[in-house]
């Protein structure tokens, strides 16, 4: 089976090279000549464009920013006019439900199939090959599509029809940006009280105050060390896009609502490219 991939940034680079480690045969084109010249050390096959990295593609993978990148690489850019009858566009990117569902009918039309599978887990999970996979789409497509996914992730769960990994992944990032909101209170309050922080977290973390996120995180904001492994302006994005397929009523999303208002704040403050874990900065503002 023949893969391409496009995207390759922060999180589709690990992904294509763990693909490449496993043996898939692999097509890409990347804007970063330094990106393609490390993947070719993989064996992976560097083409000229996107166009070509679709024609020789039986799957192809996007990882891709937000909802209008999708739309015009696949769409705008009549790429998906160079896929092959039966091929399958595999799109990891974080992206609104009803963009998943827009993207997934033009493919249809030109008798290839479209499985969203938005991931989470941040680089590292990226680079371990241990994301957590939603994916929504049509079962046969998702079939042929999850021996690349087990490659890629830690747990793969088909969710429903297209559109519905979004949907799943959206859930996923209110709960992630909410848990960082409240891990942030409680470390500033555990700094307020006069706790050593390493301590504190090694007497709570097996209780109910335990999760992913606190293991994730809490060792950055300790250290203050906030490179991205998941951009503050890329989860800003997701939570906009809960609101837009919410029709924007904020009020049933109090909570959510004033975690995007502290975001919104730290990126207008040039914070955008800081890992999400540095939420807590806004507790240690002046």
């Amino acid at each position: 089976m023949k893969v391409g991939f496009i995207g390759l940034g922060i999180m589709g680079k690990p992904m294509c090279a763990n693909l490449l480690k496993e043996g898939s045969e692999v097509y890409i084109s990347s804007s970063t000549p330094s990106t393609n010249e490390e993947l070719k050390q993989l064996n992976a096959n560097v083409v000229d464009n996107y166009n070509e990295v679709a024609g020789n593609s039986d799957v192809l993978i996007l990882m891709l920013p937000n909802s209008q990148d999708v739309y015009d690489v696949v769409v705008g850019n009549n790429l998906y006019k160079e896929m092959k009858p039966g091929s399958v566009v595999l799109d990891m990117s974080s992206i609104t439900p009803e963009m998943s569902r827009r993207v997934a009918e033009q493919l249809r039309r030109v008798d290839s199939d479209y499985i969203d599978a938005p991931v989470s887990g941040g680089e590292e999970k990226a680079i371990e090959g241990t994301l957590s996979i939603m994916a929504g789409g049509d079962a046969g497509s998702m079939e042929k599509v999850k021996p690349l996914l087990e490659i890629m992730g830690g747990s793969v769960t088909h969710v429903g029809e297209a559109g519905l990994g979004n949907a799943t992944k959206l859930v996923n990032q209110v709960i992630v940006a909410n848990n960082i909101i409240a891990l942030s209170e409680g470390v500033a309050v555990a700094e307020a009280l006069g706790l050593d922080l390493n301590t504190m977290y090694d007497a709570i973390k097996e209780g109910l105050a335990g999760s992913n996120v606190m293991d994730a995180k809490i060792g950055r904001m300790i250290d203050s060390e906030y490179e991205p492994g998941f951009k503050l302006d890329l989860h800003m994005k997701d939570l906009n896009n809960v609101f837009e397929s919410l029709e924007g009523d904020d009020g049933k999303l109090p909570i959510t609502s004033k975690t995007k208002e502290i975001m919104g704040e730290l990126i207008d403050h040039g914070k955008g490219n800081n890992d999400h874990g540095a939420l807590y900065e806004y507790y240690q503002s002046p």
